[in-house]
């Protein structure tokens, strides 16, 4: 016969493990909602004796796959993103999203965050996934607004007599897109700060800079959503490209004296969700060595 107190201890360890229960259950739904709205705010400093003078302290802000996110979301984030004050953003790649397209969405964002600070963006595999037509309009946006696309192509920003070098690759480094930019690719004189969606290209950007004579110092890449899930021993569960615990996610990565930085993105593609994975901002100090 089971006596009152075990069935007293018995009904204690159920209360237990049901409150248990619970807890777990508000942390992972509090967790996704975290993971999936708050824009986390990361600051890296790039040092080098390339950093020309007059961008001494120049401040960049990284913005990576937005992925249509919204309009009451964009209000959100281009307030973050003027709270950093940036000299310039850098915007690479899946402004829209092939799986839900909503290219308003996409051109209001455009719109926004052109308005903050001079904007040098380029196109993601998402980007290239929409319609001709679709992929016109953000172009005709960024042009309109001020914003420089960069669809395998480079450019200058000029202070005072001084400048840095920028390029932009929209596709993988063996890419037609590409080759065809090199075959006029300009010398190194300077400081080169290099956009790319593909963050495993990493390599091979610095092996093919390098050929070309101008090696990229600072790579800015997205794509790689952070590895979705957030692991305390890698750099996340899942990436696009580079599959099951991948290599570059999130943060700095260092080759060659070269540097990349990495966004984890501000936006989610179609049904895929994050946790333990907020959205990143990247914000990026150039200081001179």
């Amino acid at each position: 016969m089971i006596s009152e107190e075990n069935v007293r201890k018995k009904n204690k360890r159920k209360i237990i493990l049901l409150i248990a229960l619970i807890v777990f259950a508000l942390f992972n739904a509090i967790e996704l909602i975290r993971s999936n709205t708050y824009i986390q705010v990361e600051e890296f400093t790039y040092k080098s004796e390339l950093v020309p003078e007059e961008f001494d302290g120049c401040k960049i802000v990284h913005i990576s796959d937005f992925h249509n996110q919204g309009k009451n979301y964009t209000d959100r984030l281009v307030k973050k993103t003027k709270e950093q004050t940036p000299d310039y953003i850098f915007i690479t790649g899946d402004i829209c999203d092939s799986m839900r397209t909503d290219i308003d969405d996409a051109i209001y964002f455009i719109e926004k965050i052109s308005a903050v600070a001079p904007c040098y963006l380029i196109w993601g595999n998402h980007d290239y996934n929409v319609t001709d037509d679709e992929r016109q309009q953000m172009w005709d946006c960024a042009e309109k607004n001020g914003a420089t696309v960069l669809e395998s192509d480079y450019t200058t920003i000029e202070k005072n007599g001084e400048s840095v070098f920028i390029v932009g690759t929209s596709s993988h480094m063996n890419s037609e897109f590409t080759v065809n930019m090199l075959e006029n690719f300009p010398q190194k004189q300077g400081l080169t700060l290099w956009l790319h969606h593909y963050p495993e290209d990493f390599s091979d950007i610095l092996e093919t800079s390098q050929g070309h004579n101008n090696k990229a110092d600072l790579v800015f890449s997205g794509h790689a959503h952070g590895g979705l899930v957030g692991l305390p021993f890698n750099n996340g569960f899942f990436s696009p490209g580079q599959g099951i615990l991948p290599e570059y996610t999130s943060g700095d990565y260092y080759e060659n004296e070269s540097m990349m930085l990495v966004s984890r993105g501000v936006g989610n593609s179609s049904y895929t969700k994050r946790f333990l994975n907020p959205f990143q901002l990247v914000v990026c100090t150039l200081e001179k060595e």
